[in-house]
């Protein structure tokens, strides 16, 4: 059996390609799912500040499967989407969502639609800071599809058309100029 202690000192001033390699090695002969748990969201941290998406995804879909409670397999599901959305994989991001949603209840589920769209909003906010605007487009075009409050989406389609133009996109500003919200949303969100 490993303690938390024992792999924390075995990675501790380690490179992290070499921390991954030894937390591959302790989740093999990991026995409890408290230390399996640990050691995948130490993994997942690792892998997202390397910008490793694919791989921190793996591994927190497998620790939201090791996961008790039914409020740690919805936060689960969340960061897991949040990687998602900053893979650009918004239909696994989608799945996530769902996959969460079949973990609440009636009233909790607006409460993860409204954290599920603050990812977006997020992650997008970040790539626009960062002076990412083309991955920042793609972010706002997909989340002005998702159904939400009519303030939320004019905010998102300023957002864009400022976007658009500072990249010189004249069609794609007149197109979101058009944009009427009276219409039904494209998404909409139900557990499979």
């Amino acid at each position: 059996m490993v303690t938390k202690e024992e792999i924390e000192y075995s990675i501790k001033g380690k490179d992290d390609f070499v921390k991954i390699d030894k937390l591959k090695r302790h989740l093999k002969v990991a026995d409890s799912l408290d230390t399996k748990k640990y050691i995948l969201l130490m993994l997942v941290t690792i892998c997202e500040a390397r910008g490793l998406y694919k791989e921190a995804v793996r591994y927190i879909a497998n620790a939201s499967e090791v996961a008790i409670t039914y409020k740690e397999k919805v936060d689960l599901y969340l960061r897991e989407a949040e990687l998602e959305i900053k893979d650009n994989q918004f239909e696994s991001a989608d799945r996530s969502l769902n996959s969460a949603l079949s973990c609440t209840n009636l009233k909790e589920k607006p409460l993860v639609v409204s954290r599920y769209l603050d990812l977006y909003r997020a992650v997008g906010k970040v790539a626009e800071d960062t002076g990412k605007k083309r991955k920042a487009i793609e972010i706002y075009e997909k989340l002005i599809q998702l159904k939400q409050p009519f303030e939320k989406k004019v905010e998102i389609r300023d957002k864009l058309i400022e976007l658009h133009e500072a990249l010189g996109h004249i069609r794609d500003v007149e197109r979101l100029k058009r944009i009427d919200f009276r219409e039904p949303p494209k998404i909409d969100f139900r557990p499979y």
